[in-house]
């Protein structure tokens, strides 16, 4: 039964022997998550110089950093979750990592908010690989034992990418003026230091892509047979308006059709009125957009895969996490993303020396956060199933103090410290729940899996978090304001923790494989 759902809990029984190649695949997973937030974070401490160079108020700064990446992001790992079920993952993990470093450095060409914004939508496009194939190779890597530490280590790579956007972007703009004139590059000098900054953290990509093709993938299977070409653009259509209509027809037919075209009508209003009332049109249609395709790709799995709907957005369990997830990095996320304008604009700190500090700070407090809470999460998980739900929990609640403390004091040392702390609780929860959402599901629907919890929750917490501080900010004047007035999903994160901490205790190896069976998986599987 272990090799079915392989549920990470069994008691006295000694962990499997790991050998270096596993090391290897996770060492270099790691460093590609690394480039991952890189690549994605560098926009932060580049926000200030970006505004004033393009002309942008905080609204336009909160899609870019945000929504512009987020939704994309979502519309695309919709499809990465089987495709990198159905294909090698190692190399569709290359091609991807490939393509967000190339249009990371297309966004150092930009010179208006268009050009910066389709740049940043490309690297979602391009990131949108990272999860699923990541996380369905380290699953099936590594034992049920050691899986938690393992996507904690993963996980790692986040706040060293996102410490590394902070450094290095901030020592562009405080140097780059000097830095340039030993450049063998003629006009270099010319070059916006916000512009250098993204050139130069999209050159690692594609030496790093080369080496992650040496993984030794674990032979599987369930990949697509036939052309790859076909089971590929297959894929995309049940995630990229307006051929997901098509699929859904071809699947469904006219019933299932009128249901998704009374989905994106209900979607369309939606969008119609908030641009309505807040004119940010780019926002909200992009928004749109990517909440639709989320839904439509569920319904899709509904008629093609009945088992994997019954264990993902079939299951209220499965629901329940994803929104809970959600709104946990929803109020995380806003502060992170924000955290490095808001010091630029409160303490009269060189941008190189707030980047360094405030990268040290996320490095040191996120890693430690999130093999904490992994080791934490497997050996609380031996006697308890509900242990991630606790750990996020305790993250959610830790946090609180440390934004409060970061928005309203005046003393540099002081918000570095809150930032420290603050690094430490938001990490917690990460590799935690991964594992969570890898033990409710079969082995064949990995990466599926890990594609539809991360991908909803981000188009819920970077689709709406960033822009909802910055629209707050525009409004009122004060970034302090629309950083504090997020928190009031707090609350309402702790009620779908404590639902889904109901569900949870019941979910057990025999319960998810009996849904799946129940809906048609073979009795083989």
């Amino acid at each position: 039964m272990a090799s079915i759902v392989e549920r990470g809990v069994t008691s006295g029984a000694r962990a499997p022997t790991i050998g270096m190649a596993a090391y290897y695949a996770l060492g270099v997973l790691a460093l590609a998550n690394v480039l991952n937030y890189l690549d994605r974070q560098i926009v932060s401490i580049l926000a200030q110089s970006i505004k004033a160079d393009l002309k942008l108020d905080d609204a336009d700064l909160g899609f870019l950093l945000g929504t512009a990446f987020a939704v994309f992001y979502s519309v695309v790992g919709i499809a990465m979750g089987r495709i990198s079920d159905g294909l090698p993952r190692k190399k569709v993990m290359a091609l991807g990592l490939a393509l967000w470093s190339s249009m990371t450095a297309l966004g150092g060409a930009a010179a208006s908010f268009a050009t910066l914004g389709i740049a940043r939508i490309g690297v979602g496009v391009g990131e949108a690989v990272a999860n699923p194939c990541s996380h369905s190779l380290l699953a099936d890597i590594f034992p049920p034992q050691r899986r938690a530490i393992a996507m904690s280590i993963l996980l790692s790579g986040i706040f060293a990418g996102g410490a590394l956007a902070l450094f290095l972007g901030g020592y562009f703009l405080e140097h780059w003026d000097t830095m340039c004139t030993g450049m063998p590059i003629a006009g270099a000098c010319d070059l916006a230091a916000w512009k250098a900054a993204m050139f130069t953290v999209a050159l690692p990509g594609l030496p790093l892509a080369f080496m992650i093709l040496a993984i030794r993938e674990p032979v599987r299977s369930t990949e697509a047979q036939g052309s790859k070409l076909g089971f590929v653009l297959g894929e995309f259509a049940t995630a990229i308006p307006p051929f997901t209509m098509v699929t859904v027809w071809r699947l469904a037919g006219l019933r299932g059709l009128g249901w998704n075209a009374l989905i994106a009508a209900l979607l369309a209003a939606a969008a119609a009125i908030l641009i309505h009332l807040t004119g940010d049109a780019a926002q909200w249609g992009a928004f749109g957009l990517g909440a639709y395709a989320v839904v439509t790709w569920g319904q899709i799995q509904s008629y093609r895969d009945k088992p994997l709907y019954r264990l993902t957005f079939g299951d209220r369990t499965f629901l329940l996490a994803t929104i809970s997830t959600a709104l946990v990095a929803c109020v995380g996320g806003a502060v992170h993303v924000w955290s490095a304008p808001y010091a630029m604009r409160t303490f009269s700190i060189p941008a190189h020396e707030l980047g360094l500090s405030l990268g040290v700070a996320s490095i040191a407090g996120g890693v430690l956060g999130v093999l904490l809470g992994g080791w934490a999460t497997d050996r609380w998980k031996r006697s308890d199933l509900r242990a991630p739900i606790g750990i996020t929990a305790i993250s959610l609640l830790g946090g609180v103090p440390c934004i409060l403390t970061m928005l309203l004091v005046k003393d540099f040392t002081v918000f570095i410290g809150a930032a420290f702390t603050l690094g430490i609780f938001s990490a917690l929860w990460g590799g935690a729940t991964a594992a969570m959402v890898q033990d409710l599901v079969l082995p064949r629907m990995r990466g599926s899996a890990a594609a539809s919890n991360s991908l909803v929750a981000i188009v819920i917490s970077s689709g709406t978090g960033p822009y909802w501080a910055g629209k707050v900010s525009a409004l009122t004047g004060s970034l302090t304001a629309g950083l504090l007035s997020i928190m009031i999903l707090v609350p309402i994160a702790l009620y779908f923790l404590w639902r889904v901490s109901r569900r949870l205790p019941h979910e057990t190896a025999e319960a998810r494989l009996a849904i799946a069976r129940n809906a048609g998986e073979p009795d083989h599987a």
